[in-house]
């Protein structure tokens, strides 16, 4: 995998990922937490269309750093109807699936943070 070393954009980006990883972890532990509680109303982080609307408006990498540094990621309030459990808004199935992607999201974009800064130590030190 080829890393712009120079890229001003990647790692903050990358950056907002993992920021949006950690709150959306937050918020499925909370969810899962009170699966059985009365009128609980599920918590969620939509980052993603935000994120998407600030690249697609982005007309140059030095805007795109900055679109990107003014997203910031936040748990929301999930207002749609109870689930057929009846209790609330929860729906275990749904939080595990969305805990797995959460995961993967994390992994995948701190890895990719590593083998960047491990190219910026390759092209100091040499190695």
């Amino acid at each position: 995998m080829k890393i712009d070393l120079f890229d001003r954009s990647t790692v903050p980006l990358l950056q907002k990922q993992l920021d949006a990883c950690a709150l959306q972890n937050e918020a499925i532990s909370s969810n899962i937490a009170n699966i059985g509680t009365q009128n609980y109303k599920r918590l969620k982080v939509d980052f993603q269309k935000e994120l998407s609307d600030a690249i697609s408006e982005a007309k140059d990498q030095v805007e795109l750093s900055k679109r990107v540094e003014s997203v910031n990621p936040q748990i929301e309030i999930d207002l749609t109807s109870l689930n057929a459990s009846g209790a609330n808004n929860v729906d275990i199935d749904q939080e595990m699936s969305e805990l797995a992607k959460n995961q993967l999201q994390f992994s995948i974009s701190s890895k990719i943070i590593s083998e960047t800064i491990q190219e910026v130590d390759k092209s100091i030190t040499g190695g």
